[in-house]
């Protein structure tokens, strides 16, 4: 992290910013206030902006929707308790932009040992969990999980409920999913869990009872783990269709059946929805994907291809159950988050702003394990020539990624 700090202020410094609006934040007539522009301006970019803006005012605009709201409640606290005592020394945003700051820092470095948590005791391998927790920090989008943004902070709870997962204590993950949806919206995926391992994984063999309940038991945790993302959006509800702007001209999608804000904001405003974006003038973007998209293709593919009947019977049968010096990668207990993996590939590709997948990704334990997977000496990789692209990858475009994004350029 303090590497990424450093690259970003100095070629801050040396790059003049594609876009000056940050003055608008974080003002700049003394000394002071320049030096501290210099310092930590440089995670304040792109959407960033929104998270600062809803720390000081709340949700003002309905596109600011888009954004969750939990970084911006850790911001405050922060600002309020941790930085108190500097307040006297801190000007207008500075304590909310510092707030911000420490609380992406501190979810890196959580999010990094909760991989490095689940890592092992999944696979019980403590090279393989350190290989896997190393290439995390070196994270093709390091400097998003650095920066004001919800990455860092999703990728924390979203680990750590996957913890409570793999210890089927699935009360407690569905709890740190729920907060993870507060804070980006595809944390609603991870219930997912929940349905394969009570409901596709269930013992045939076991009493009618037991087969009744177990769907039953899987609904409860699905609410539990989407109750975060629905709060938001009844709070959206309340705000826009019968609250403080009920005034104004009735919002489109309250009168939907199901009046899901998210939705609207993002098709209306964002231009998000199926194809949208495959136009000739987001080319260069995809171009700038285009690694993350091959390298998932890549590593799911590897995986499916080990055992193709394994995937077709959505993990419950295996024709190599008797390999049992199976890398960790192409274990039978990483189907799920394969197919989360496969899934949100998908979607990204599909329907969302495709120059975000990378940062999007960061939340993915699969795309780790795979990283990891080519530096693992007890692993048959896919050869010395693959092992040195994924070095590229992840350096490269991580060094890339830092210096466009401290100078406001895009992709973001």
């Amino acid at each position: 992290m303090d590497l990424i700090w450093a690259i970003a202020v100095a070629s801050h410094a040396l790059i003049q910013d594609y876009d000056s609006s940050l003055e608008l934040i974080l003002p700049i007539d003394t000394a002071a206030q320049k030096l501290f522009k210099k310092i930590f301006g440089v995670f304040l970019r792109w959407d960033s902006f929104y998270f600062v803006h809803q720390s000081e005012h709340g949700y003002v605009f309905e596109q600011a929707h888009a954004f969750f709201p939990l970084p911006p409640i850790l911001m405050n606290l922060v600002a309020d308790t941790v930085l108190a005592p500097f307040s006297s020394i801190l000007e207008g945003n500075q304590s909310l932009v510092l707030a911000g700051v420490l609380v992406a820092h501190v979810s890196f470095v959580a999010a990094a040992v909760q991989l490095y948590r689940l890592t092992y005791k999944l696979f019980g391998l403590e090279k393989f969990a350190f290989l896997s927790a190393m290439v995390y920090v070196l994270t093709p989008s390091g400097i998003f999980m650095s920066a004001i943004n919800a990455e860092s902070l999703f990728a924390a709870l979203t680990f750590t409920g996957m913890i409570f997962a793999a210890e089927r204590r699935y009360l407690l993950a569905a709890i740190a999913w729920s907060l993870s949806s507060t804070a980006r919206s595809n944390g609603i995926l991870y219930a997912g869990f929940f349905i394969y391992d009570l409901v596709i994984q269930m013992d045939s063999q076991k009493p009618l009872m037991h087969k009744l309940f177990m769907p039953v038991k899987t609904g409860s945790l699905c609410l539990i783990s989407w109750s975060g993302f629905f709060a938001v959006q009844a709070y959206g509800y309340a705000l826009y269709c019968s609250g403080q702007f009920s005034g104004l001209d009735a919002r489109p999608w309250c009168s939907k059946p199901i009046p899901l804000m998210y939705s609207f904001v993002q098709e209306f405003y964002w231009n998000v929805g199926f194809l949208r974006y495959y136009e000739i003038k987001q080319i260069p973007n995809f171009a700038m994907a285009a690694p993350m998209i091959l390298f998932s293709a890549s590593g799911i593919y590897y995986y499916v291809k080990y055992d193709l009947h394994r995937a077709l019977t959505l993990g419950r049968q295996s024709s190599r159950s008797q390999d049992r010096n199976v890398a960790p990668f192409l274990s039978q207990k990483i189907f799920p988050y394969i197919a989360l993996w496969a899934a949100l590939l998908m979607i990204n590709t599909l329907t969302m702003h495709i120059q975000i997948i990378t940062r999007a990704f960061s939340c993915l334990p699969p795309v780790y394990w795979f990283a990891a997977h080519q530096f693992d000496g007890r692993a048959s990789t896919l050869g010395s020539g693959w092992t040195r692209a994924v070095v590229i990858f992840f350096v490269m475009y991580g060094l890339i990624g830092v210096i466009l994004y401290a100078n406001f350029f895009p992709p973001a």
